[in-house]
């Protein structure tokens, strides 16, 4: 399974679910399905886990639109 978060162009920080957790059920408590983390702000992808070791990938979207718009 392939988890991605999106976020934002201007976004340095960023919360999810893990949904191979949520799809496992291998942690009914909810803080063990979310993650946290963050991404510079030059960065267009980043990699985190979950606590039970499921990978993700974080990528940002939007960024050649926000600069349009400057």
């Amino acid at each position: 399974m392939s988890q991605h978060v999106w976020v934002g162009p201007d976004a340095t920080t960023y919360t999810a679910e893990c949904e191979a957790c949520l799809y496992a059920r291998e942690s009914l408590l909810a803080k063990h399905v979310h993650i946290q983390g963050t991404l510079r702000r030059d960065a267009d992808v980043g990699f985190t886990t979950c606590r039970r070791g499921h990978r993700i990938v974080v990528r940002r979207i939007g960024r050649a639109l926000a600069a349009a718009a400057r």
